[in-house]
């Protein structure tokens, strides 16, 4: 029976695996169909081992045939194309394989999941399942139990350290589920060497306690579920193997600094250094450097926890072929213009351009250059590179990169062709020095056929947010004018937001409601690039203006050199997330959160679109500064507010949860009493040893009364014993005969072990569990 539990168990164990797994690896059409693979790899693993019981019983061979086995299959799926015959390998084989699994070393040190999966990895996965196949069996098959389902477990719970996101209850009670079948699996666990004890008629005795095994298994796994639900924040947000090192992936050769792909609250930048990233040459007909952002991707879907890409489908760049379609790019004033870019320590599948893409060019007489027909595109145009970016790299793009402040008059120009209420404001106050373009300047904007899109947040994403966004914004008259007052709002508060890359990240310290209204979070408005544009994308989603978030680098430092001309270094520290929020008639604009504090460590940042313009000193209504106080939002509202939804009924923010706090109280003391009892048996049994009979008779009597089954005083032993079941009556005549009779001497153990042996015939497994857990015995006067 034992052994079958243990089969659920690691059963149990290897789906949990696979589907922990597929949080941290990317599928779709595009990918390869890894799933599949490692399952088949497992069965594979499982047969084969059978087999080779089968064949031979010298365990040496079998080792040496199965290892041979791992060796093809990770050799047939790393470099299928270079096996003679498909099967064996040869010297290009090795090679191949060395640059696949150099690749996956530098995802599994370097990746943020999810990630999209090479050849390299799905082979190290693929050995990993043979193996796991392999355990499997030789633990069906006479093996120690724990073979079936501690190799998965062990690889559920790695995967579960990788995977910084939340998983939810139903993922720790599955996992919870696992580990009390594996408990109970290892409680029934008997070895074939191990012998049967017996009563003094001769009767065996039972071997195992189903009675412990079940209220262990239950007190390990509700005590999992709770503390993996309530006291991750005690432990490190990396455990003892995150997927992306601390050191950020850096290192000599095919090393270097990654940077994720993902923009949430969860991602951590650690001592961000002035290592370059690349290198880059501007064209004549470029903007000053020190206004030029690098951009990787942008990011157009919020699922709940993080900004990611809604399509990562890729096509074959072809010279002549248009990159950018019309509104990918900003379509206001912009520069088109060449830049050629040398990679020093990126370690990226996305090429940064200077702007939005429009064309790839080969680069002139580079020795390492990347020709362009070497890259694939996205749908908005990012530049993804055959293999990725290495050291030396070079390549040669042309782009257009908008010039903003131009457009600040035509943004800020209402319907009726005037500055609306707020820039009105401050160009009368001299703080707003662009001129309205008229209501026959404004052209609308070339939009894209699923705009709409660009506002959607999931159904379960805080209301509350919703409300902070438009009370914040309530007097904002265009939708230019609300983000400006949200980007304000993030970057030039006054101490209001906290920057700094010296923050606990992962469990539920960063999630955005809390990072945003709980004062008592750890991190309450504290972070860097990714929180600050993560929030604020929500937020303006939240006010029906479509958004994005983009991910890359904020312009670089200058070098001036030989001849005149000048180089753009960009470096670890200017690694930076942004917000772009639709607006007519020039469609994607930049806004940029990041508090002005940051400036302080990189001056090369460029100042905020809000620079000289505080809208609260500009705003209808305001006086001295107040608008975003004033008597129509909830007094104490930034700091400690008391939110209202839409129909003014209040919105309760979430208390301690008290009943889980009981239970995480309980538990431990439920635990205890089965401890307790166990202890107070060996003592007993070690006094019986020495031949005291009272020990016996008083371990009968506790277990009884807490089966709940009265003993009265006032009867004799005998008499108990002769009104319960005469099983009872051997050990209640030795028990009599030492007390009234002044025997000594008479106790054995077998004394008590038949009794037990016949109250757990007696009572079925249930009211033994409860008894396990009942204080009367511990409280019985003596």
């Amino acid at each position: 029976m034992g052994r079958r539990i243990g089969q659920l168990a690691g059963g149990l164990a290897f789906v949990l695996m696979l589907g922990r797994l597929g949080r941290l690896l990317l599928t779709g059409p595009n990918e390869s169909q890894w799933n599949l693979i490692l399952a088949a790899s497992a069965f594979l693993g499982l047969v084969a081992w059978w087999l080779l019981g089968q064949a031979t019983a010298r365990r040496g061979i079998r080792l040496g045939v199965f290892a041979i086995g791992g060796l093809l299959l990770a050799f047939r799926i790393t470099a299928p194309e270079t096996l003679y015959a498909g099967v064996l390998p040869q010297v290009s084989t090795l090679e191949a394989m060395g640059v696949e699994l150099g690749t996956a070393f530098d995802i599994i040190r370097s990746g943020v999941p999810p990630v999209s999966v090479n050849p390299g990895l799905l082979a190290i996965l693929a050995v990993v399942m043979w193996v796991v196949g392999a355990l499997f069996t030789w633990g069906s098959t006479g093996g120690p139990y724990v073979a079936m389902f501690l190799p998965p477990m062990v690889m559920y719970l790695q995967f579960a350290v990788f995977d910084r996101r939340d998983a939810g209850l139903g993922w720790l009670m599955a996992s919870g589920l696992a580990l009390g079948l594996s408990i109970v699996a290892l409680a029934l666990e008997r070895r074939e060497e191990t012998g049967r004890a017996r009563d003094t008629d001769g009767r065996p005795m039972a071997r195992r306690s189903w009675n412990l095994a079940a209220i262990m298994a239950a007190f390990l796994t509700v005590s999992s579920i709770v503390v993996a639900d309530n006291a991750s924040g005690l432990i490190s947000e990396y455990g003892n193997a995150p997927w992306r090192g601390g050191s950020g992936g850096y290192g000599d050769g095919v090393g270097g600094i990654a940077y994720p792909r993902l923009i949430d609250l969860r991602q951590k930048v650690l001592n961000p250094s002035d290592r370059p990233v690349f290198e880059a040459t501007l064209g004549p007909d470029a903007p000053p450097a020190n206004q030029v952002y690098w951009r990787m991707e942008t990011l157009d879907t919020f699922n709940g926890e993080y900004w990611d890409r809604s399509d990562k489908s890729l096509t074959r760049f072809e010279p002549g072929q248009p990159l950018a379609r019309e509104y990918d790019a900003y379509q206001g004033p912009r520069s088109d213009f060449l830049q050629i870019v040398r990679i020093e320590n990126l370690v990226s599948e996305v090429a940064p351009t200077a702007g939005v893409p429009v064309d790839i060019q080969d680069p002139p007489d580079e020795e390492n250059g990347r020709r362009a027909t070497e890259f694939q595109v996205t749908v908005d145009a990012a530049l993804i590179p055959d293999l990725g970016l290495e050291r030396d790299d070079v390549y040669q793009v042309r782009s257009v990169h908008a010039d903003r402040r131009a457009s600040l008059g035509v943004l800020a120009t209402g319907e009726d062709g005037r500055l609306t209420p707020m820039f009105a404001a401050a160009a009368a106050a001299g703080d707003f020095p662009h001129e309205p373009a008229g209501p026959t300047d404004a052209n609308l904007a070339v939009q894209p056929p699923d705009l709409d899109r660009y506002t959607h947040l999931p159904e379960d994403t805080p209301r509350t947010i919703q409300t902070l966004a438009r009370a914040l914004t309530r007097a904002g008259a265009s939708d230019f004018e609300k983000t400006w007052i949200l980007q304000s709002w993030f970057r030039d508060g006054g101490g209001r937001f906290t920057y700094s890359t010296e923050v606990s990240t992962g469990h539920s310290s960063l999630v955005l409601e809390d990072w945003l209204i709980d004062t008592g979070s750890p991190n309450y408005r504290t972070g860097y690039c990714e929180q600050f544009a993560a929030a604020m994308a929500v937020m303006v989603r939240f006010l029906e203006i479509p958004s994005r978030v983009v991910w890359g680098f904020t312009p670089g430092t200058i070098e001036p050199q030989q001849g005149g001309s000048e180089k753009v270094v960009v470096r670890d520290r200017n690694a930076h997330a942004w917000v772009e929020v639709w607006l007519e008639p020039f469609g994607w604009v930049q806004f940029d959160p990041t508090p002005r504090a940051e400036q302080t460590e990189y001056p090369e940042q460029p100042s905020s679109l809000t620079a000289g313009l505080n809208p609260a000193e500009h705003l209808p209504g305001s006086e001295g500064g107040e608008v975003l106080t004033s008597p129509t939002v909830p007094e104490g509202f930034e700091d400690n507010p008391p939110f209202l939804d839409d129909q003014a009924n209040p919105i309760s923010t979430t208390g301690p949860r008290w009943w889980l706090i009981a239970i995480v109280v309980a538990i431990p003391l439920l635990g205890l009493i089965p401890l307790l009892k166990r202890f107070r048996r060996r003592r007993r049994l070690a006094r019986i040893r020495q031949g005291d009979i009272t020990p016996a008779w008083d371990e009968i009597i506790d277990r009884l009364t807490d089966l709940g089954q009265t003993v009265p005083d006032s009867l004799t032993p005998i008499e108990v014993a002769r009104s319960t079941d005469d099983a009872l009556v051997p050990l209640a005549v030795s028990y009599a005969s030492t007390i009234y009779g002044g025997r000594t001497g008479q106790a054995r153990e077998s004394d008590l072990f038949g009794v037990e042996w016949w109250l757990d015939r007696n009572y079925d497994s249930r009211t033994r569990a409860r008894a396990a857990i009942s204080l009367r015995s511990l409280l019985r006067k003596r």
